[in-house]
C-alpha cells in the first residue's frame, strides 16, 4: 500500500517538474528570441547610422 502511494506521489512530482521545465524552455526561448530581434534591430539602425554620416559599412 505505501509502495503504491510512493509511486503515484512520483509521478505526481515528476509530473509537475516536467511542466516547470518546459515553462522554462518556452521562457528562455522566447527571452532569446527577444534578443536577437533587438541585436538585428539594432544592427539595422547603426548601419542606416553610419550610411547616413557617410561611413562605409564594412568596407575598409
Amino acid at each position: 500500500m505505501a509502495g503504491i502511494v510512493l509511486r503515484k506521489t512520483g509521478v505526481v512530482l515528476l509530473t509537475i517538474l516536467k511542466w516547470i521545465l518546459q515553462a522554462a524552455l518556452v521562457t528562455l526561448k522566447l527571452v532569446f528570441g527577444m534578443a536577437k530581434l533587438f541585436l538585428l534591430l539594432f544592427a539595422l539602425i547603426i548601419r542606416i547610422m553610419l550610411t547616413m554620416a557617410g561611413v562605409s559599412a564594412g568596407r575598409r
